[in-house]
């Protein structure tokens, strides 16, 4: 965005009642939600059926796991849709869930405490648990100042919001569910295969949205679209300063950068503070277009927020 200049009376003034009005952004409590996601099951029954039980941490994962194992797996998603991936604590019913898994899908990054806080010490103690990462199939992790100023002191943790990353994952998913299910395994291959050429039709639909707009920047409340961003070479500039609201002052700044660079579309969050991206937007004249990346339907997930991008981007 051009340089910034020192932000006008009228727009401290509309950022201070932005100040007022914010919320923490999508921060509720430890073991909040039980994690009775998209393939995960609720209440005592949970893990106790004949199918074995492979666990994986966000939803879009549980999305794969389903397609691959096509309900011969019981499935559980460990952070429940519309909490805080960043700060979520698993409960105790969850871990006793979790230790019948057979499979763990998680997404392998530090910025998660409950892969490392909680699920990574019991896991120490069961390697007979087989794991599949996505940070394997992520390349080089984005560093702090590719996701925006503090926050994650281990770089963006949003792994499943790149198609590339999940196309990786799926590929030793599957032989993971094919060791599982040995009766299954030619038909998990088969589906394999049709996910594989699914999501790299994706990834080329995608990049063809967005050729000609390498290094074009969005304007995102949250910082989540890291590896979306660095998959088709744009630049995601988030409003969230240290994991938190930024002060008025630094918003009025954001606010006469983005007037400037004539910022139409602001990219809002499920389960953030609406109020406060709805006052921002207003102050620019902008829409508030908002997106999910924790949404079940992963894949076509991944379509909608192209698409939420697309119109969030910046001339020039």
């Amino acid at each position: 965005m051009p340089s910034l200049r020192r932000p006008s009376v009228r727009a401290l003034s509309l950022l201070a009642l932005l100040g007022l009005t914010a919320l923490s952004a999508c921060r509720r409590g430890a073991g909040e939600g039980e994690g009775v996601g998209p393939g995960a099951v609720a209440g005592a029954a949970a893990g106790s059926g004949k199918r074995p039980v492979v666990a994986v941490s966000v939803a879009p994962q549980a999305e794969l796991v389903e397609r691959l194992a096509a309900g011969a797996v019981e499935v559980i998603t460990m952070i429940p849709p519309g909490t805080d991936v960043e700060t979520y604590a698993p409960s105790p019913h969850q871990m006793a869930v979790f230790s019948t898994a057979r499979i763990y899908f998680e997404v392998g990054h530090p910025g998660l405490p409950l892969e490392a806080s909680y699920l990574a010490p019991w896991l120490a103690r069961h390697p007979e648990v087989r794991r599949v990462s996505l940070a394997v199939h992520a390349g080089e992790i984005l560093p702090l100042e590719a996701v925006h100023a503090g926050g994650h002191p281990h770089g963006d943790p949003h792994l499943w919001v790149s198609v590339r990353v999940l196309r990786g994952a799926a590929v030793e998913l599957a032989g993971a569910l094919a060791e599982l299910l040995p009766a299954e395994a030619d038909s998990i291959r088969t589906r394999a295969r049709a996910l594989d050429a699914e999501l790299a039709a994706l990834d080329a639909e995608i990049a063809l949205r967005f050729r000609g707009s390498e290094g074009r920047r969005f304007l995102v409340y949250h910082p989540a679209l890291g590896y979306f961003a660095r998959d088709y070479g744009l630049v995601q500039e988030a409003l969230e300063t240290d994991g938190k609201e930024p002060s008025p002052a630094r918003l009025a700044e954001l606010v006469e950068s983005a007037r400037r660079a004539g910022v139409r579309v602001v990219l809002g969050q499920r389960g953030m503070p609406p109020r406060s991206v709805e006052i921002l937007a207003a102050t620019l004249g902008a829409k508030v277009i908002e997106i999910d990346p924790l949404a079940a339907d992963g894949i076509a997930n991944l379509r909608r927020i192209a698409a939420a991008v697309g119109a969030a981007l910046i001339d020039g």
